[in-house]
């Protein structure tokens, strides 16, 4: 072995497991590269997406087609099932993983300055490794008071403003499934009450036939009668067409095909809430999933300012040198502090704007609520039982030879278009409880609701932190 070869050796004995500097180095880096994520393309197929929806049905929701359901029980399955909540719940791990983001500390810098080097080379025409390790550079960062919390603290709010609106699209379409559901009833109702006039009418019309060829009614009067059966024959369509888009309407709020067999909807009790209007009103703004979504838009408001006022101090960095970003030419972010503010000033008017309106719906709602029982009361006590007791006062004076057929009959037709009207009359009168309900926030939303953030009381007054 020559001398210049073991000159290279390294002095004392080789001990196992003992790896070169190199090698130490590269394994920091290789357990970095290992934990970084790979992309993968995800594509949409849109004949896919449309082949598994076509899939879902009542069945799958561990319900029967064949039985009935409740409002409720439709509702239920709406909240656990309609496409556009799974999207919107979606969003919410958007903002978790951002929340994770903003807690996060500044990297350092690591660099290398290649001019120590270079200057030996030109000046001294030789460098060494004191002029590759002078170039080395190390900087941390340091945040300015307060704006990491006050980052934290925009995340948070915007998280808890993204549960709002999973919560409040709960609501929305929770409210909707219900007066959808008592929609159908109605439709299908009616459609069993359409079948009572073609019954009536179709009689009518052969007793007129028969009277006409005996002699006892002339050809007007018969075509009077045909006119007549046509006319309902009519409005069977129409309430046919009506029941078919009522269904659909349901079957698409629930999540599924316009042609899914829906169970039969089995009307329950509905109850309105109880207190004054006023007490609504109050009971409303602390229960509204709308302006819970407002008041974490307005928190995140309220933290972006104070992020941007944070933001107005320089900027420092330290390590192997000392960096300073004075802010001079930003005017010490004051451009961005008035945007801030002009931000939560707009989001404190949108909630005022919002408490106005929620206001306005209570109120209508509580009226249309007051006019649909009044409506209701009447064609109960006063229109339908006319219209029955009339029909059996007939049925005796025909017994008794003082009412003719087409009197008797003309008093059949009387009877169900007060019970159509009765029905329609009962119909609104649950919508306007399910939406009174609604307006005051207190509809189900059958799933549980996400846990929202404590919001001080004062959180919503005006004024400037600077």
């Amino acid at each position: 072995m020559s001398t210049d070869s073991a000159a290279r050796l390294p002095a004392g004995p080789f001990r196992p497991g003992r790896l070169p500097p190199v090698s130490r180095l590269l394994i920091p880096v290789l357990l970095a590269v290992s934990g970084c994520v790979t992309y993968e393309e995800a594509p949409l197929d849109a004949e896919a997406i449309l082949l598994e929806l076509d899939r879902r049905t009542w069945d799958s929701g561990g319900g029967d087609a064949a039985a009935r359901a409740t409002p409720r029980q439709f509702a239920a399955f709406a909240v656990s099932r309609n496409p556009v909540l799974e999207a919107a719940r979606r969003e919410l791990g958007v903002g978790e993983a951002l929340l994770v983001q903003a807690g996060l500390l500044p990297d350092p810098l690591l660099g290398w300055d290649a001019m120590d080097l270079l200057a030996s080379q030109i000046v001294e025409g030789r460098s060494g490794a004191v002029d590759v390790l002078s170039g080395l550079q190390l900087e941390l960062p340091l945040l300015r008071p307060g704006e990491r919390d006050a980052r934290v603290g925009v995340a948070r709010w915007r998280l808890e403003e993204a549960r709002a609106r999973v919560l409040e699209a709960e609501w929305r379409l929770t409210s909707a499934v219900l007066v959808a559901a008592e929609n159908l009833a109605e439709a299908r109702q009616l459609l069993a009450r359409s079948s009572e006039l073609l019954e009536i009418a179709g009689h009518t019309r052969d007793w007129f036939q028969r009277a006409r060829e005996a002699g006892a009614a002339t050809a007007i009067q018969a075509r009077i009668a045909e006119l007549d059966l046509l006319a309902i024959e009519a409005d069977r369509i129409r309430l046919e067409a009506r029941e078919r888009q009522d269904r659909q309407r349901l079957a698409a709020l629930l999540g599924l095909p316009p042609e899914a067999d829906l169970p039969e909807p089995d009307l329950e009790e509905v109850r309105s809430p109880g207190g004054t209007l006023q007490d609504l009103v109050e009971e409303a703004l602390d229960r509204r999933p709308d302006l819970l979504a407002l008041r974490a838009a307005y928190q995140a408001a309220e933290e972006g300012l104070r992020l941007e006022i944070a933001r107005q101090f320089p900027l420092l960095a330290v390590g192997t040198g000392f960096s300073f970003i004075p802010g001079i030419l930003s005017r010490f972010n004051r451009p961005a502090i008035d945007a801030a503010l002009a931000r939560r000033a707009t989001m404190q008017a949108s909630f005022q704007a919002q408490v106005h309106e929620v206001r306005r719906e209570i109120h209508d709602a509580w009226a249309a609520l007051e006019e649909a029982r009044r409506e209701q009361s009447f064609m109960d006590s006063r229109l339908l039982t006319t219209a029955e007791d009339g029909l059996e006062l007939a049925r005796q004076a025909f017994e008794a030879g003082e009412a003719t057929v087409l009197e008797t009959l003309n008093l059949q037709r009387s009877v169900v278009d007060a019970r159509i009207r009765a029905t329609q009359a009962r119909a609104e009168l649950r919508r306007r409880q399910w939406l009174l309900l609604a307006a005051t926030g207190w509809l189900p939303v059958l799933l549980p609701p996400p846990e929202m953030a404590e919001i001080p009381d004062d959180d919503l007054q005006p004024g400037v932190r600077q």
